[in-house]
């Protein structure tokens, strides 16, 4: 006989002896196979099962413990009536992500596919804490009604859109930390007050929403949003309700941080494109294609007052700045011939 250790994920020590088996080498190999495989199994069992003791070792949320997440009064504990009293957040579940999900679960302007995606998240990160992904750590992971559905690649916004149409609410995330968090914090860099319109792309898309020079959110206690140029902003941001009166399709279900103007708050992208038009009282912009939409989440701090009409809009027309008298917005007929006479004026 012999006798070896092995050192449990729990620091825990098993000796364990070897032992003799008659008979020919051949049935010797089978049985010492036999034994390599159930030792294996036994092994990832005892695994998950510490991982899991693990969890439940870790205090269950508390209405006191959930307080930090509130924006009104009360959500902590209609958050654990929905969740239970043994909710626990995944340990390694990002910040970010717990705040969508306890909003997701408070608010009562969210549609039942932010839900199905909130649910995944829990899912998702809870199979991350238990190893489940850790043959497939160069993969993304596809989750839908909280359980694995394939393992793939990266794929275009084009590609993640349909996919969300297909199974709304679904959660595609690289498995590897770095990656996902470069993925869900994306580097987005941070006036004058205009009107804007918003659609979506295409002539048989005739309904869009209007923001005012000073929109009020009606749904977040009036909360007051200038709409403003911001020169020095890569990409428009509106405010959250251009998301709800449009439908939250073709947008990531996954909230990120803003880098810049208005941190910590969290953006919703759009992974399909988007048409905006600008004015003043007396003319609008043509319609101009933004394939990087943002809107703020519903909930912004006092920190956000203002939507953002950023270069990736402004870039496709021609406006004129009058001393004293702000911007003068040009229709189309006019705006090719102002666009000649500067381009031969001399430098």
């Amino acid at each position: 006989k012999g006798a070896s250790t092995i050192i449990t994920p729990a620091s825990e020590t098993v000796n364990v002896e070897a032992v003799n088996v008659e008979g020919n080498a051949e049935g010797t190999s089978t049985n010492t196979k036999q034994k390599s495989v159930a030792t294996a199994k036994d092994t990832s069992a005892q695994i998950i099962e510490g991982l899991d003791s693990l969890h439940l070792e870790t205090p269950p949320e508390t209405v006191d413990s959930l307080r930090a997440y509130e924006k009104d009064t009360d959500e902590a504990q209609r958050f654990l009536d929905r969740m239970g009293n043994d909710f626990r957040w995944p340990t390694s579940m990002p910040q970010n992500t717990r705040d969508q999900v306890f909003w997701v679960f408070t608010d009562i302007d969210v549609t039942e596919d932010d839900k199905e995606y909130a649910l995944n998240c829990i899912y998702f990160y809870n199979s991350l804490d238990k190893g489940m992904f850790d043959e497939h750590k160069q993969d993304w992971v596809l989750v839908y009604k909280q359980s694995v559905v394939e393992y793939g690649e990266k794929k275009s916004n084009k590609q993640r859109s349909d996919l969300d149409r297909e199974m709304p609410g679904a959660l595609y995330l690289p498995v590897d930390s770095l990656l996902r968090e470069v993925f869900l914090n994306p580097k987005i860099p941070a006036a004058r007050a205009v009107q804007a319109r918003v659609k979506r792309v295409g002539n048989e898309n005739t309904n869009f929403i209007t923001l005012a020079y000073r929109f009020n959110d009606t749904k977040n206690r009036n909360k007051l949003y200038k709409t403003v140029i911001d020169t020095g902003a890569p990409e428009t941001i509106l405010s959250y309700e251009v998301r709800s009166y449009l439908g939250t399709a073709g947008w990531e279900r996954q909230a990120v941080v803003a880098p810049g103007y208005g941190a910590p708050a969290k953006l919703f992208l759009a992974t399909d494109p988007f048409q905006v038009s600008i004015g003043d009282d007396n003319n609008w912009s043509r319609w101009v294609q933004t394939n990087t939409l943002r809107v703020w989440e519903r909930k912004a701090g006092d920190q956000v007052d203002s939507s953002l009409i950023g270069n990736d809009v402004l870039d496709q027309f021609t406006y004129v700045h009058r001393s004293g008298r702000g911007l003068f917005f040009l229709n189309q007929r006019h705006e090719g011939p102002l666009s000649a006479y500067l381009d031969n004026i001399s430098p």
